[in-house]
């Protein structure tokens, strides 16, 4: 039977990320931004959203899931059991920095498919899947998702586009500095993560 409403989907999600993060961070590796870490930091927005969105369940539900991780396989892996307030610990906090940000992503992709299924559109630009991934810090792999579960693709390569435009535009800013010229800012993706935290917003200028 077709899962409609997602929610059997977002429940096997939910439960396989859990016990990999959990396991992962008992072995000693931490979401961040580099390999493995942001492997992890990727599965747990994912599950993140899916909890929030899809199942309806209050921001913080992801670590009050890690005793039941600690209680079912704690036995046959006792680092589990020892690194229980560790795992719990980085978790809380990755997922506090997400949940900051994840009920405006939402806000805006909804918005955005309305918008693109009124003019008759099926691909979210790499525009619009840069700004989720920048400035909301929507993994690219969770814009896909998302545009997925709605019948809609990504442009994969304007997002590809987009991210070396930024990068290009981080190398001159950091060959002006050192010529002594006047860089321009530019936040990365982790850095206006952290503002939105703090209820720093972004603002349009243009």
């Amino acid at each position: 039977e077709e899962d409609a409403t997602l929610k059997d989907t977002a429940y096997r999600a939910v439960a396989d990320h859990i016990r990999t993060l959990s396991f992962a961070i008992a072995d000693g590796a931490v979401p961040n931004n580099e390999g493995r870490g942001y492997v992890l930091r990727r599965i747990l927005r994912r599950a993140t959203r899916y909890g929030q969105q899809i199942l309806k369940a209050e921001p913080g539900f992801f670590q009050q899931l890690v005793p039941t991780v600690v209680e079912t396989f704690g036995e046959a892996y006792p680092e589990l059991v020892e690194n229980q307030a560790t795992i719990t610990e980085v978790i809380a906090e990755e997922e506090a920095a997400f949940s900051s940000m994840l009920d405006r992503g939402i806000k805006f992709f909804t918005e955005l498919e309305e918008e693109m299924k009124a003019e008759g559109k099926t691909e979210v630009s790499g525009e619009k899947a840069f700004y989720l991934y920048d400035t909301l810090g929507f993994p690219i792999d969770l814009t896909e998702l998302m545009a997925e579960e709605a019948g809609m693709t990504v442009d994969n390569r304007g997002f590809a586009g987009e991210m070396e435009a930024q990068k290009r535009r981080s190398r001159e800013a950091r060959a002006a500095a050192k010529a002594g010229g006047s860089p321009r800012l530019e936040l990365v993706a982790e850095q206006t993560a952290a503002l939105a935290e703090k209820k720093v917003w972004p603002t349009d200028d243009s």
